[in-house]
């Protein structure tokens, strides 16, 4: 991919009106989520279109243990993240509860939870992964 400019320019970020944990149902389960490359993530599938259509939407809650850390990615799409508990880490930046973000495709980041953290994502198209799973 060639860029104009760097396609983070065309993220946003906004700080909706809460800031403390947001609690959701015990009723949503959760599994291991790509063991061997997001170590220490579990996945709650809300809709998963890409087994359907390779270059399809996601939307799911990940929730990261403390220690967390998941290898850099590029995205082809646009991807949303609605940080609902913890501290979430993009590229070393921290986002806490009420942090919206909007990640412009093409955009390439590692995200990590010092403490654990509990996310809501969606993405308009799958990534491409930077390393392969171990």
């Amino acid at each position: 991919m060639k860029f104009n400019s760097p396609p983070e320019t065309n993220d946003r970020i906004v700080k909706l009106g809460f800031s403390s944990d947001i609690e959701i149902s015990d009723e949503i389960e959760f599994s291991p989520y790509q063991r061997g490359l997001r170590e220490g993530v579990d996945i709650a599938i809300l809709f998963d279109e890409t087994k359907a259509n390779p270059t399809g939407a996601d939307c799911a809650f990940l929730r990261y243990e403390a220690g967390a850390y998941v290898p850099g990615h590029v995205h082809m799409g646009y991807e949303t993240v609605l940080v609902l508990q913890g501290d979430y880490i993009e590229n070393g930046q921290t986002f806490k509860p009420g942090s919206f973000i909007v990640r412009a495709p093409g955009t390439c980041h590692s995200m990590a939870s010092e403490n654990g953290c509990l996310i809501l994502a969606s993405r308009y198209r799958p990534v491409k992964q930077l390393t392969e799973s171990t």
